[in-house]
């Protein structure tokens, strides 16, 4: 599965090429991955995505330490799921990094906590960003850095469309006006990202909860009483500019 873009789809196109990712079940995509380079003991990496929590990836230091996470294609992901091995326990702070086929970098944000030896860890991505590698960097630890395996959710694919009209499960993420739809909805273009194939637990920011059955309201721009969730202007075309965060149940 790829990230895509189309411009000026019409409705019936943009159904046909969602239709082909509809699924009826909700553990998720887990993407293949591949461990292609880390801050120490490069011998051992590919060990923390192998399938066997039982092998190790340990980096021989403390912080600071990195690992490379390659997804074999530039892909969206949801969540992001880490096994440490850990001793002590203790509390840690994990940096999460992305990298396209361009070199470009992106800035995913952090996960901190107390955290455990043989305990997952996740990190729920809200950004609409294709990346071909997960750049995880321990900034913190009581315990030298070691993995024992990692598991990546996938994100859904993206399309652009000069139409809002979609099948249920795909959300309007942004819209904007470009100049590539003049002949459209008051030329907008709408950014729309199939949701029907994510994991349980997956968090998402959408233009309106219309279609979106199977996933809970968490907070919306215009309701402080369900959390503030301020007008960025994603959704200027659409539904007066409200987002919306939601949760797949």
């Amino acid at each position: 599965m790829k990230s895509f873009k189309l411009v000026a789809a019409s409705i019936g196109t943009a159904a046909a090429m969602f239709a082909a990712g509809a699924s009826a079940q909700s553990g998720g995509v887990l993407l293949p991955i591949t461990i292609t380079n880390a801050s120490g003991n490069v011998a051992d990496m590919t060990k923390a995505a192998d399938g066997n929590p039982n092998t190790i990836w340990n980096a021989g230091a403390g912080p600071t330490q990195w690992i490379d996470i390659d997804l074999g294609s530039e892909r969206m992901f949801s969540i992001l799921r880490m096994l440490p091995s850990q001793n002590p326990a203790g509390n840690t702070v994990h940096h999460i990094w992305g990298r396209n086929d361009a070199g470009e970098w992106f800035d995913f944000g952090e996960v901190s906590g107390y955290t455990q030896d043989n305990q997952w860890i996740e990190y729920k991505n809200l950004k609409e960003i294709p990346v071909r590698t997960i750049v995880l960097q321990t900034t913190s630890s009581p315990s030298w850095v070691a993995w024992r395996e990692f598991q990546v959710y996938d994100g859904g694919d993206l399309i652009e469309s000069c139409h809002h009209n979609y099948p249920a499960g795909v959300a309007v993420y942004r819209t904007a006006r470009l100049g590539r739809c003049p002949d459209y909805t008051f030329g907008a273009s709408y950014f729309l990202r199939d949701t029907r194939n994510l994991p349980k637990g997956a968090e998402v920011y959408v233009c309106s909860t219309n279609q979106m059955n199977g996933w809970s309201w968490l907070a919306n721009s215009n309701a402080p009483y369900s959390g503030t969730l301020p007008r960025q202007g994603r959704c200027g075309e659409y539904q007066n500019d409200s987002l919306f965060l939601m949760r797949k149940n």
